[in-house]
């Protein structure tokens, strides 16, 4: 499978959106006409990340059925390809970090981010299911999540249970919280869970994220695909410029979870044992 990743500058402010949208969708069709089959664009794709008020919030968000969702259907049934992107989703009861999957035929479906970071525990509402997307088109099953989330290995040993070939994560990795922003071969700290998760579980992996910087917080960048196994595609790209970038996933390696002759990761799971005990020195 020929996925695309777009890793974008967002301009600030409600104005920039219609400016960001446009950048954002220009990749995505240059992609796809470099032949990518799947587009993944980062979180909040076309907006900037940290909203300075929760009346700002709700001027940058967006219906499912708003502007960006429309854009990325037209270009999806023009190309008969498929997109993954981040909104500010504003729907009847409140507001939610979303990542919409659309396809030929338009909307397929969406992830509300369950891990709600930083300041999206005020004014957002966390999401409270994981979904599996099986995609016809692709000849793929799908898993979503959105940044913090993959720090939560919980969630992606659900979705490898439910057997996914693919796990998408659009981002907004964050210098917060971080004393080493890249190593010394240019990977970000996130960077190594997504190689980690791929490995562990043998899914492919791709994280699509910004660059730049908003107010005191640099965005890292450092977008990354990884093959079933841990190997990786492309990237991390360069955490200080905007690309756009096409690669090869193997994704029907996911679909055999045996190591060798040595081991099968979903026969030998023995989750009757996975429990803790305590036990105190005396």
């Amino acid at each position: 499978m020929k996925v695309g990743i777009v890793q974008l500058e967002a301009q600030t402010g409600r104005a920039a959106i219609g400016h960001n949208r446009d950048q954002a969708c220009q990749a995505a069709e240059n992609l796809f006409v470099e032949g990518a089959s799947l587009v993944v664009l980062p979180e909040c794709a076309h907006y900037q990340y940290f909203p300075s008020s929760s009346e700002m919030l709700n001027e940058l968000a967006e219906p499912i059925t708003g502007p960006s969702v429309r854009r990325w259907s037209e270009l999806a049934a023009t190309y008969r390809g498929y997109i993954v992107g981040g909104i500010l989703e504003k729907d009847s009861d409140g507001l939610y970090n979303t990542a919409v999957l659309i396809g030929p035929r338009g909307f397929v479906g969406r992830y509300r981010k369950i891990h709600r970071f930083g300041w999206e525990r005020a004014w957002l509402l966390a999401g409270n299911e994981l979904a599996v997307f099986d995609l016809s088109g692709l000849g793929a099953r799908i898993g979503l999540l959105i940044c913090y989330d993959l720090r939560f290995s919980e969630a992606i040993t659900q979705l490898a249970l439910a057997e996914i070939d693919l796990l998408v994560v659009p981002t907004t990795w964050t210098s917060i919280g971080k004393r080493v922003l890249w190593d010394q071969n240019g990977y970000c700290p996130q960077n190594h869970l997504a190689i980690g998760h791929a490995y562990a579980h043998h899914i492919a992996v791709v994280c699509a994220d910004r660059v730049g910087r908003e107010g005191d917080v640099t965005f890292l960048g450092s977008s990354i695909a990884v093959q079933p196994g841990g190997e990786v595609a492309i990237g991390p790209l360069d955490g200080h410029k905007t690309a756009a970038v096409v690669t090869d996933l193997q994704i029907e390696r996911s679909r055999d979870k045996r190591i060798g002759t040595a081991g099968n990761l979903l026969q030998d799971r023995r989750a009757e044992c996975y429990k803790v005990t305590f036990i105190s020195e005396r």
